[in-house]
Formats: C-alpha cells, sequence, structure tokens
C-alpha cells in the first residue's frame, strides 16, 4: 500500500472521529446548559424574573443547538 494512501485513510478517519465526538457534544445537556448559563450572565431582560430568564435562554440554547448539529453535519 502506498504510504501516502495510508496516511490519508487514517487523517480520514481520525477527523472523522473528532466530527462524531463533536456532534455529540453539541447535543449533549451539558453544551446546552452551559450555553444557556453563558447567554443569562451576558444578557439581562428588564422587567423579566431571573427564573423566567433562565427558562427563555434555555430554549434559546436548544434551538441553537439544534441549527448548530444540522450546519455541522448532523441530520
Amino acid at each position: 500500500m502506498d504510504i501516502k494512501k495510508m496516511l490519508l485513510a487514517m487523517a480520514e478517519q481520525q477527523a472523522d472521529s473528532v466530527k462524531s465526538e463533536m456532534l455529540s457534544w453539541i447535543q449533549s445537556e451539558d453544551f446546552e446548559e452551559e450555553l444557556a448559563e453563558k447567554m443569562d450572565k451576558a444578557v439581562n431582560i428588564p422587567f423579566v424574573k431571573d427564573d423566567r430568564e433562565k427558562e427563555f435562554f434555555r430554549g434559546v440554547a436548544d434551538l441553537i443547538t439544534d441549527i448548530v448539529y444540522g450546519l455541522a453535519g448532523g441530520k
């Protein structure tokens, strides 16, 4: 076997593995919670209670993770 072909095959296999792990992380509850918390800390919605803000940002985080998952090659 040609060394170049062998190295390319190994690189493709590794890239597929990294992509799979990335897609799993994007769809994880941990990532969604972390994203929602960061948005909640960064943005204050006037006249809205903190509990409602957290609920809102959790929904936004769910939407964002779904979009990013699709853009990154998820189904």
